[in-house]
């Protein structure tokens, strides 16, 4: 076991210890190199990899718009979850007046999730006619 560790070792060593040449092309001297927005596109793995999503996804707005999408949809779904979570509980409750009471509350914060949620959209839409920006 110790020969297999030393000798997995050795060869690690062996390969950390030579150059390797991480760019194909030789890298611009910081000093003298002068930062332009070609330049800062060329590291954004947006444009490199062409994406769609490339102008959206450069702002902190964009980035938020785009997980609205995603996050509006899902909360409805873990509302509608929970709303059948809760209603499953008060039946298999039914004698157990605990058990009842708390599908009751599970019941209840799912609907008022719902109407946070509700209220959250109407917002961000009354937020985009104010200010004239797309949110959603």
């Amino acid at each position: 076991m110790k020969k297999k560790i030393i000798t997995s070792l050795s060869i690690i060593g062996t390969f950390l210890s030579f150059p390797i040449k991480v760019f194909a092309e030789e890298l611009p001297d910081p000093k003298t190199m002068e930062v332009t927005s070609d330049v800062l596109d060329s590291f954004d793995p947006l444009q490199v990899a062409g994406s769609p999503h490339a102008t959206t996804l450069s702002t902190p707005g964009g980035i938020i718009t785009r997980l609205l999408e995603f996050i509006f949809p899902i909360a409805g779904l873990a509302l509608f979850v929970m709303i059948v979570a809760g209603g499953l509980q008060i039946l298999a409750g039914a004698s157990n007046s605990k058990s009842m009471q708390e599908g009751q509350k599970r019941v209840t914060m799912a609907i008022v999730g719902f109407l946070i949620l509700f209220a959250s959209y109407w917002i961000a839409q009354i937020l985009e006619v104010v200010f004239g920006v797309a949110i959603l």
